[in-house]
């Protein structure tokens, strides 16, 4: 079988689906069979924290690259469920209802067959899991050792079991919130601070002069100005882990969109009209009477001119200003998208808020802290969810967010999909072209983008994958592992994290939810950009004046596909018009008096004049009762 047009698209979006379940496959039998596991948690790398962190990264970057391939090999196919037959949008218009052309629409699916519909909707469904677990099959584990922190006499001390570290490295090392390399810390004073105070027994660091090599001791809360530090050798145990249970979920939701796709490859061949060239070959071959005489219908009449027949006697060609890209799209799009957008604004500011005062508090510069997915004490999340004995709300709750983000990356794409179909649309009036249909004939071109080419689609695609990374660092789950001399702590000191309350420990292990301010910037920042460049776009973009706005709407092509040429006053088709370039313009000349017509066509065509009537009843009585 050959797949053409839109159904080398499904075949696509198929090959990608698949690909993702073998590789998600792939990674739970090496997880079953080569890591070591424990309650459903595979160990895939153990050692320096640094490494772990990067492993970490790496992987989310990865998962977040797989999962936006599944949303956009998803949209695809519910924008191809939606796209109503030609029986369809007849039933809809005989309600005086209009549908969606070209977009991924949550109308159409009131007036679309129910089995559509319920495939539409559990392709839906089966991306719900995926938004919420998906990132979090990869977690990190931080190893935190449970030490002292003192000053010593060089005398009592086994150098093999200790390094010699700077004051600078000594310092970030001990005054972190998780002392993730290196075991006891000793500063060792100056022999001047030595022979003028002497040693006490009770010489436990308290705090540190911040940047001028010196430390305060709980003794008597002098400073002492010390030479160097030495940090116990202790073995790294930071780990890189995959959940299993998590991990079977996602492949259960991948291998359920497998199926769905195939479905629609396989069972749906009928035509529908997904492209605006379909509509127009459609109403061009079969005219629909029920926008007869309103050719230059757009966006803005059309409920007008359908429910208040007289407003059909007078049409008249009006001098209009280029419309704007934005005129494309309606405002329930537009209101969607920026309630989204204030809703991740919103968790995002309160985030980056906390982040602010707890930087103030510790008096660290925003730059001093966490780094993207990076785990610290004074940036967790102190909220109580319920079923805490267990690590799947605090996954749910860490990926709250991604839900989001989709969402938004589909009401985006449809606000570009709107736009560049009205581009399509309004290029007619300028430029004679073929029709672009999903299953061409000779004449016609075919397609396997439904109305965003490549050159849109892929940069939005990679700028949705980018924002997912950076929303997936900046609020995560958060696992520490408490160990000492080496060995795993009895309990979790929970005076570590004394100003907190919600959070599980279970054994040696902390786990809650953490986030981290530069990332929070940074997907605030990226976030913002492509909101302010879908704006830019939209205000910028100008459509050529010409075809009336609404390229998209299902009666609008209509009222521009009922084709007539001077001394007819009947619809005329050559039968090979829509498989020939055709353009929008006057067929019939019209006049102040006299109704004339506009339409697509293969033969030549004119500018439409101002003033002059092309559609409706017009003057007609007038004129007769003048003469």
């Amino acid at each position: 079988m050959r797949f053409t047009g839109w159904r080398g698209g499904v075949l696509l979006a198929i090959i990608i689906a698949s690909a993702v379940f073998f590789l998600n496959l792939l990674f739970l039998i090496i997880s079953n069979t080569v890591w070591p596991r424990e309650n459903g948690i595979a160990t895939a790398f153990t050692g320096d924290c640094g490494t772990a962190g990067r492993w970490t990264t790496a992987i989310h970057l990865v998962v977040n690259l797989l999962s936006s391939l599944l949303l956009g090999a998803s949209n695809y196919c519910m924008q191809r469920l939606a796209a109503p037959t030609r029986k369809e949008v007849d039933e809809a218009h005989a309600k005086k209802k209009w549908l969606d052309i070209g977009l991924p629409s949550v109308r159409n699916l009131a007036y679309i067959n129910i089995w559509r519909t319920i495939l539409w909707v559990l392709l839906a469904l089966s991306s719900v899991p995926l938004h919420f677990v998906y990132n979090s099959v990869v977690f990190e584990t931080i190893a935190a050792n449970k030490l002292q922190s003192t000053v010593l006499d060089n005398r009592y001390l086994n150098r093999d079991l200790f390094e010699n570290i700077t004051n600078s490295e000594c310092q970030a090392r001990y005054t972190s919130s998780f002392i993730t390399k290196g075991g006891n810390g000793f500063a060792v004073p100056t022999i001047e601070w030595r022979e003028r105070m002497g040693m006490r027994s009770n010489n436990t660091i308290r705090d540190w002069d911040s940047g001028s090599g010196k430390l305060r001791v709980t003794s008597s809360g002098n400073t002492i100005e010390f030479d160097y530090c030495l940090s116990q050798r202790l073995p790294l145990k930071c780990q890189v882990h995959f959940s299993l249970t998590l991990l079977i979920i996602v492949i259960v939701c991948n291998g359920v969109k497998v199926v769905l796709l195939t479905i629609v490859l396989q069972r749906y061949n009928h035509e529908t009209l997904v492209t605006v060239g379909d509509a127009i070959k459609s109403f061009v071959m079969r005219p629909d009477p029920s926008t007869e005489n309103c050719c230059l219908m757009s966006r803005y009449n059309v409920n007008l001119l359908w429910k208040v027949p007289e407003t059909r006697m007078n049409q008249r060609w009006q001098f209009r200003k280029k419309a704007l890209w934005a005129n494309a799209c309606s405002k329930r799009r537009f209101i969607v998208s920026v309630l989204l957008y204030i809703c991740a604004l919103v968790v995002s500011g309160w985030l980056l808020s906390l982040a602010l005062e707890n930087h103030a508090y510790t008096g660290d510069s925003l730059k001093a802290g966490p780094g993207f997915g990076r785990v610290d004490t004074d940036f967790l999340i102190d909220i109580r969810v319920p079923y805490a004995d267990s690590i799947i709300p605090y996954v749910l709750l860490a990926n709250l967010p991604q839900t989001i983000i989709s969402f938004l990356y589909l009401t985006y794409n449809g606000l570009f999909t709107a736009m560049l179909t009205g581009r399509e649309w309004a290029r007619y009036a300028i430029k004679r072209a073929p029709l672009r249909v999903t299953i061409p004939n000779p004449g016609q071109r075919s397609t396997y983008f439904l109305q965003l080419p490549y050159a849109w689609s892929i940069p939005l695609l990679t700028a949705s994958t980018l924002l997912h990374f950076f929303v997936s660092q900046s609020i995560f789950l958060a696992r520490v592992a408490l160990y000492e001399n080496g060995a795993p702590a009895k309990t979790f000191d929970e005076g570590r994290v004394s100003m907190y309350h919600h959070f599980k420990t279970a054994g040696n292990i902390l786990t809650g939810v953490g986030y981290s301010g530069s990332a929070l910037i940074a997907s605030i920042a990226w976030g913002s950009a492509l909101v302010i460049a879908c704006v830019l776009v939209a205000a910028i973009g100008r459509y050529p004046i010409g075809l009336p706005v609404g390229g998209t709407n299902s009666a609008v092509i209509s009222a521009a596909c009922h084709m007539r040429r001077e001394g007819e006053s009947e619809h005329c088709l050559d039968e090979d018009t829509v498989e020939k370039p055709v353009k929008w313009g006057v067929t019939v000349e019209g006049t102040r008096y006299d109704v004339g017509h506009c339409c697509f066509s293969s033969g030549e065509v004119d500018f439409p004049k101002y003033g002059a009537l092309y559609a409706g009843l017009g003057e007609r009585k007038d004129a007769e009762e003048r003469s």
